[in-house]
């Protein structure tokens, strides 16, 4: 097997093939450095379809598309040296630890985890930790209100948002005195596209930035699910100044998710860092 560099946190990313590090966030922007397939990079800051790194003390952009995938793992999983239950074990994995996805092919993905390459079986990994069947949901697509009261879904703060993938809602819910969940807001949203979908699971917001975009778009109001997956308005001209794209309960996105100008103004002006999200 061959070896890596050793990914200690979620901040570190592969390139998946030789890949143009930019100086500015823009297929036509100046190119600082080719990197190699394989190589390790530092993932600074994310924004939906860009990722500014560091690599060899060079800092630039590069296409997400190029970059791979965090993963993580819910239980035990066998890291193995060919896609296939009868192939040798290369290493076992611990529950809950990052992964980075090469690329996925049938049932088994491609991954580097500890400076490690092999594959493992696909149902095993998950985008935020826990298995799929770690919540009842029968009401989810029908009826968000029983599906987060009779979950009893936690949160550190007195909000709560959700959103269904299947029907393109965003829902926010608002904690009352007995410690149950009354709705606020129910809103049509845009999600990612099957090729780049929007990440499931349970997350907690940390974070958010007035906008960003490259030389083509720019997205206001932005607080952050995980990573490069943001609540985010429609978009915009590259200046900020012309809705170019206003488009609503479509699965057209880079994985992110779209709202309504007010809508997106609405969670990053009044809810809190560590909220609960449920993705689903």
């Amino acid at each position: 097997m061959e070896n890596y560099k050793r990914q200690q946190e979620n901040s570190y990313k592969y390139t998946l093939a030789n890949t143009n590090l930019r100086a500015e966030k823009s297929t036509s922007a100046n190119v600082i450095t080719v990197i190699p397939a394989l190589e390790m990079v530092q993932a600074i800051e994310a924004e939906e379809d860009w990722y500014e790194v560091l690599y060899k003390g060079q800092r630039g952009y590069i296409y997400s598309d190029y970059l791979s995938k965090t993963k993580y793992t819910w239980t035990d999983v066998t890291l193995r040296s060919y896609p296939s239950a009868e192939s040798n074990p290369v290493t076992i994995i611990p529950p809950k630890s990052i992964v980075q996805v090469l690329s996925v092919s049938g049932d088994w993905s491609h991954v580097i985890y500890d400076n490690k390459k092999g594959y493992i079986f696909s149902y095993f990994l998950s985008d935020d930790g826990n298995p799929p069947e770690g919540y009842d949901f029968k009401y989810f697509y029908t009826d968000m209100t029983k599906f987060v009261n009779d979950n009893k879904i936690k949160s550190p703060t007195t909000n709560l948002i959700t959103t269904d993938l299947e029907n393109k809602l965003t829902y926010i819910f608002e904690k009352n005195n007995y410690g149950s969940w009354n709705l606020l807001y129910k809103w049509s949203c845009t999600v990612g596209k099957p090729s780049t979908p929007t990440i499931k699971g349970t997350f907690y917001v940390s974070g958010r930035k007035p906008y960003f975009g490259s030389d083509t778009y720019r997205v206001k109001y932005a607080t952050r699910i995980r990573g490069s997956y943001y609540y985010h308005s429609i978009l915009f001209n590259a200046e900020g100044t012309e809705i170019i794209n206003d488009v609503l309960g479509m699965a057209l996105s880079h994985g992110c998710v779209r709202l309504a100008v007010e809508n997106a103004k609405w969670i990053y002006e009044n809810v809190l860092d560590k909220t609960t999200i449920i993705i689903n």
